[in-house]
């Protein structure tokens, strides 16, 4: 893609600074395409799931706080020998229950969204982008991972970025939109075949 054209329509204190992305940086590439994934299906009318977040918060600060009585509870080792022993063990525990959970529950999905009105389950948003690749992966299934029902984009990072590094939001936002009324669609009739959707091909 060529340069990005600027068009201003509003005074400069009134319009978001477009965030610019280092195209040598795959991560930046990728963590851009899915904020802007997540922001196209909330606005949607999904709400985000925020139970694996706040259970992943709970755990991490139980195992911090383990962590601190260890250090600082009552006693000097070698006389609390025990005790450390006793918060040893369980914050290798709570360590193992959290990437459990994080595995089982969240796996590659960057957004998890609760059932909208009408729907019996939520979305379950993953992306795939393997390193030193162009090839990025949007995947919009149902949160209820047991349900075979999906629906994805494959295309090449370089027909959403410009040379200059600006994401062509208005297209990329245009064709998650298009991917997630398949989705819908697809959820409706009940049709639990994964489907693939090339936007290249759509336009």
């Amino acid at each position: 893609m060529g340069p990005r054209p600027v068009v201003s329509t509003a005074p400069a204190e009134q319009q978001p600074q477009p965030e610019k992305i280092n195209l040598d940086d795959g991560h930046a590439i990728k963590h851009k395409l899915d904020s802007t994934a997540s922001e196209v299906i909330l606005q949607s009318g999904y709400v985000e799931d925020h139970l694996i977040s706040n259970v992943k918060i709970t755990l991490g600060l139980i195992a911090i706080a383990v962590a601190f009585y260890s250090h600082f509870g009552p006693g000097k080792f070698p006389a609390n020998w025990s005790a450390v022993v006793y918060c040893v063990a369980a914050y290798c525990v709570l360590n193992l229950v959290l990437i459990i959970f994080c595995n089982i529950k969240e796996g590659d999905s960057f957004l998890i969204t609760h059932p909208k009105p009408g729907s019996e389950y939520g979305l379950r948003v993953a992306s795939r982008m393997e390193r030193y690749s162009d090839q990025y992966t949007l995947i919009i299934s149902s949160a209820n991972k047991w349900l075979d029902r999906e629906v994805k984009m494959e295309t090449s990072v370089t027909d959403y970025f410009h040379s200059d590094g600006y994401l062509a939001e208005a297209k990329y936002k245009h064709h998650v939109a298009k991917l997630l009324s398949q989705y819908e669609r697809l959820d409706a009739s009940s049709d639990p075949r994964p489907k693939a959707l090339n936007p290249g091909k759509q336009d």
